[in-house]
């Protein structure tokens, strides 16, 4: 049974002691809302399926973020590590203010939608991004999220990313050197493949 008091600021403070699992406290401004809480949280911890979100809610993607790069990135290949580096800027920019779990699908589409759209440089004029350079940033804002709820127990119900339609990769190159252009490297001295 939840243990429900108000606090001297005036609001409602529920707190949750059961066998076998943390205990477990939120505040609410109304009691009713933290009787329903209550309520849902004990319901959870009875069917098995309680996921402690406080942290989740508490850590920011900013400090994710970093944590990432600091523990996850070194551990990958050097181009890898100066790419992701690279990719996790514009995350923290447009990001790096919302909590892990309140980054939803559609604040991830949104983010999608205006890195396709551009971005401002330094002269106020929009720079498009390309498809594929924003299904990178993604992938990276995947796999961030993936070792949060894997490796770190954050207690995210899911992946956001996963939710959303990732941009096409671009086409590829296929051009070729002509048999001119070859000659005229071959003179330079560089190699060609």
């Amino acid at each position: 049974m939840a243990t429900i008091v108000k606090t001297p600021s005036g609001t409602w403070k529920a707190v949750i002691r059961k066998t076998g699992w943390p205990t477990t406290s939120k505040t609410f401004r109304t009691k009713r809302d933290a009787e329903d809480w209550a309520r849902r949280t004990e319901d959870e911890m009875v069917r098995g399926v309680y996921i402690q979100r406080a942290p989740g809610e508490r850590l920011t993607l900013a400090s994710a973020l970093k944590r990432y790069l600091k523990e996850i990135t070194p551990t990958k290949r050097e181009s890898t590590r100066v790419s992701e580096y690279k990719k996790a800027q514009p995350l923290l920019k447009h990001l790096g203010k919302y909590s892990l779990a309140a980054l939803s699908a559609d604040t991830v589409a949104q983010y999608r939608d205006m890195r396709l759209a551009g971005d401002p440089d330094e002269n106020g004029k929009l720079v498009p991004r390309s498809n594929n350079t924003v299904r990178l940033e993604l992938a990276l804002l995947s796999h961030l999220f993936t070792i949060a709820i894997k490796e770190w127990g954050l207690g995210l119900p899911f992946n956001p990313v996963s939710q959303i339609r990732r941009p096409a990769p671009g086409a590829g190159r296929n051009r070729r050197l002509t048999p001119a252009e070859n000659k005229r490297l071959r003179i330079c001295g560089l190699r060609t493949w």
